[in-house]
């Protein structure tokens, strides 16, 4: 019951600190803050950087997936019959959990290339 009450307060303590943040930025001037207008070049590049990050993202999400599965597959050939039905149990959410990270990054890479092509 006491460590709810910590949490609670930590929270609010939490958003207040970010209300107050806010409120300081808030004071900026609009006479001094003049932002540039945008060029078709600036946007290139900020698409050029996001499909380096996605890609980037992908590569990694796939190894990182792909070692896991791996390894657990070694755990269990090599397991006893209690380890193995450990396994499969902990396997099943882990390979779901990999199907999201293929298919959310393929999703992510196919919208970035529609994107471009535009």
């Amino acid at each position: 019951m006491k460590s709810k009450k910590v949490v609670k307060i930590v929270t609010i303590v939490i958003m207040l600190l970010l209300i107050l943040n806010t409120m300081s930025f808030a004071k900026i001037e609009t006479e001094v803050y003049k932002p540039s207008e945008l060029t078709t070049a600036d946007y290139d590049e900020a698409f050029k950087l996001g499909g380096i990050l996605v890609s980037g993202l992908q590569i990694v999400g796939t190894v990182i997936a792909i070692a896991g599965i791996m390894i657990m597959g070694v755990k269990y050939m090599i397991g006893s019959i209690e380890q193995k039905a450990q396994y499969k149990k902990t396997l099943i959410p882990y390979i779901i959990g990999c199907i999201f990270i293929f298919t959310i990054s393929n999703i992510v890479s196919l919208i970035y290339n529609l994107a471009t092509q535009l």
